[in-house]
């Protein structure tokens, strides 16, 4: 049978730093490990590990704690430990459901060492007005925290102090003090470059071909090359220069000397998701270090880089694959231009940006791409029908199989017991003197070997029920994904957002069409040819 799963969670936030030691990601693995081998009754378990470093225990949007509760709604864990519950999280509310609610639903055990809490303690409750009070606490404190962080980081902003965990593109942390910014000079001069190139006149894609050309290192590729282990959102093997890398270099004021901060606003401590503010309540002081750009020549850059006043457009055409369009080679988003529906198209623009790029100039007909995908899309739809046909037909023989095998497996069993008395009533009459030692031993060797037998005959079957069910896991959700949009007729962006991944363009002959629902009944890529592009 299946080996029960015991997981350990384990959670550390910026916020726990000020607790001391006890709650580093070592400390509570070894307290956890502790635990488990003090404890005869969960060495049965097997061990494993979910952890989120650098998260706010105030919601439940953290990458371990949701691969955790998937695991959990799978029916693959059978019991879960933490240090304590603040661990697991600190809104009381949840935590409650949880405790009170699911975990008991799903038949998951769940310990807490600090709090002195088992589950298998209590039927379907927190454990009484105790472990509720201390959620609760764990949730006031959470909040007072968070807001005494957030005091605490605007102070250090208003003194002029770099808050962020990487220096921008010119400038390193200082060694001696590292909430302060000197320059790195390699980069700087490539700074320079760009407000010299942009104060001639130049506009944004013209200097990122410059710098392309001459194969200078990108801003991510710099950091690369210094070591910088952070993982950037990157698309696609290279790495070039693009306007929006420039523009940002051009618009950042820090390169004047000034520190700016405050320019995302996070509703939570620890929260990945900030809400942008306003320009004029942005956070900024001036003469914090070394500028790399005069105030003048940023401000003379500024003029001429601004944006006029953009009309705000309300598109009224379909857009069907908007988002999901991306260059076969590079991998990155094909720009669409901004035509009518009849003569919209989409392409690569990184010719823009690099002389001998390898991604295909073909411009691809919006109308031609989009009558592609919706002929894929109803082929893929013709296979998923006849796949539903074929499982209705091998349901009842799956069916008939699963329960021979069970039945198999409890005669097994049956005679596995009956093997067991046997050998009990054998040592019985060899006690009493009814049976020789050699006889004994004789008779109790051949019962062995049949309990031996007959074990691994039962643990056989039992992997042959397993891989059944896996087997006959059909695949009826994705048949009923595309089954919503039988006899559709137009492509709409809600059918190409609920079915494709992305749409990749290798030229006008080729387009490679990734599904969501990957699975072994469907093809994993579907590739089709277009209408011919345009020049």
């Amino acid at each position: 049978m299946n080996k029960k799963l015991l997981a350990g969670y384990i959670r550390l936030s910026r916020e726990d730093e000020g607790e001391g030691e006890s709650n580093s990601i070592m400390n509570q693995r070894e307290l956890l490990k502790n635990f488990v081998e003090s404890s005869p009754e969960l060495s049965q378990y097997e061990v494993i590990e979910f952890c989120d470093d650098g998260y706010s225990g105030t919601n439940f949007e953290r990458p371990g704690v949701k691969a955790l509760l998937e695991e959990v709604r799978e029916g693959n864990i059978n019991c879960i430990i933490v240090k304590d519950l603040s661990r697991f999280g600190r809104n009381y509310i949840d935590i409650g459901d949880y405790l009170e609610q699911i975990f008991p639903f799903l038949g998951v055990r769940f310990i807490s060492i600090n709090d002195c809490f088992d589950s298998n303690d209590f039927d379907g409750t927190t454990g009484g007005l105790d472990v509720g009070f201390r959620n609760l606490i764990y949730f006031l404190y959470s909040k007072d925290l968070s807001q005494k962080v957030r005091s605490a980081k605007r102070t250090r902003m208003e003194k002029g102090e770099f808050i962020g965990s990487h220096a921008p593109y010119g400038y390193v942390k200082s060694p001696e003090n590292r909430k302060k910014l000197v320059i790195d000079e390699a980069a700087a001069a490539v700074v320079r470059r760009i407000f010299a190139m942009a104060d001639c006149g130049k506009n944004a894609v013209q200097i990122a071909a410059t710098l392309n050309s001459e194969n200078i290192p990108t801003p991510y590729a710099y950091k690369r090359l210094k070591g910088c282990e952070r993982k950037f959102n990157v698309v696609g093997n290279s790495n070039y220069w693009l306007n929006t890398t420039v523009l940002s270099i051009i618009r950042d004021e820090r390169y004047t000397g000034k520190m700016v901060s405050g320019k995302n606003r996070n509703p939570v401590v620890g929260s990945k998701h900030g809400k942008r503010v306003p320009k004029s309540e942005w956070i900024v002081v001036p003469n914090t270090h070394e500028a790399i750009i005069s105030e003048e020549q940023f401000i003379l850059v500024q003029d001429r880089f601004s944006s006029p006043i953009k009309k705000i457009r309300k598109y009224t055409e379909v857009r069907p694959l908007l988002g999901k369009v991306k260059c076969g080679v590079c991998r990155r988003n094909m720009r669409r231009s901004n035509s009518t529906p009849e003569k919209a198209y989409y392409y690569c623009e990184s010719h823009q940006y690099v002389a001998d790029s390898e991604c295909p100039k073909d411009r691809i007909l919006e109308s031609s791409l989009i009558q592609t995908v919706l002929s894929v899309i109803h082929t893929q739809m013709e296979v998923m029908l006849d796949m539903e046909q074929l499982l209705d037909r091998v349901k009842s023989q799956s069916r008939q199989e699963i329960t021979a095998l069970t039945e198999e497996i409890r005669q097994l069993q049956a005679v596995l017991t009956k093997l067991g008395a046997s050998k009990i009533k054998m040592y019985e009459r060899y006690k009493n003197g009814i049976l020789d030692r050699e006889s004994y031993t004789g008779i109790k060797a051949e019962i062995n070997k049949h309990i031996e037998e007959t074990d691994a005959k039962i643990t056989e079957l039992e992997a042959t029920l397993q891989s059944s069910y896996q087997e006959k896991r059909q695949p009826r959700y994705i048949i009923e994904r595309f089954k919503c949009y039988e006899g559709f007729t137009e492509l709409s962006k809600e059918m190409v957002d609920e079915l494709i991944d992305s749409i990749h363009v290798n030229g006008s002959e080729e387009v490679e069409i990734v599904w969501n629902h990957m699975d072994e009944y469907m093809v994993l890529r579907s590739e089709v040819s277009t209408e011919k592009s345009i020049r």
